[in-house]
């Protein structure tokens, strides 16, 4: 399922079991998630967050951190990127339910036109946020 290497100490992320629900692409096998130190550049973020965690998985490479929310507490964020393409819907799905298990509700946030942001260095980087009280009523 997943391994750390020995070499880094830190809190392991705890790692869903169960099945990822919905189809699958032909031919789709999971990548087992492989959880990494950090990156040097990202380091920072360990200090504006509660928890940072990062994996390589197959080809992509995944994020998870908990954050500061706008409505007090702390909300998930799951970040997973991959270097020549965008990451598949079987690889968003598959990080986001091993990592963040089956009971939150996770958002791939569209924003207005005006507020939309692309950075050249992120165009294979998709974000999902997790939904926190009344947003996530009804999901």
């Amino acid at each position: 399922m997943a391994r750390v290497p020995a070499s880094y100490e830190f809190e392991r992320a705890k790692l869903w079991p169960g099945q990822i629900p919905g189809s699958h692409e032909p031919g789709f096998e999971e990548p087992e998630l492989c959880e990494l130190p950090p990156p040097k550049e990202l380091r920072w973020l360990k200090r504006a967050s509660e928890e940072l965690h990062c994996f390589a998985f197959g080809e992509c490479t995944v994020l998870l951190s908990r954050e500061d929310s706008d409505h007090g507490g702390l909300r998930w964020h799951l970040s997973i990127s991959h270097p020549h393409r965008h990451p598949s819907w079987d690889e968003i799905k598959t990080a986001r339910y091993r990592l963040c298990g089956p009971d939150l509700v996770m958002a791939m946030i569209l924003p207005r036109a005006e507020n939309y942001v692309n950075v050249p260095a992120q165009d294979h980087v998709m974000q999902l946020w997790e939904l926190i009280g009344a947003e996530a009523e009804g999901w």
